[in-house]
């Protein structure tokens, strides 16, 4: 099978590559977070929302979003729960 690939997302589709190949990333995880945090706050800004940031956790509205520490958080009714998606 010859299949051209023009974005590593498109990986996943192919059944021989689906377990076997991993995309490292380029940057270190605290490089992306420190990034994503620094974009996530003049958008909520922008958004007219209200922000703060307390010991490396952005807050928006009064909720906890997004941590240095441990990446995206969301609510459940369980309580806190940090995503491991900013790795």
């Amino acid at each position: 099978m010859n299949t051209q690939l023009s974005g590593s997302r498109k990986l996943a589709e192919v059944p021989e590559f689906r377990r076997s190949v991993y995309i490292y990333p380029d940057e270190p995880v605290e490089v992306r977070r420190r990034k994503m945090f620094d974009k996530m706050k003049p958008r909520a800004v922008a958004e007219v929302k209200q922000v703060s940031i307390t010991d490396d956790v952005l807050s928006v509205n009064g909720a906890d979003v997004f941590s240095l520490s441990r990446g995206f958080i969301r609510e459940s009714r369980l309580g806190v729960i940090a995503s491991q998606n900013g790795q």
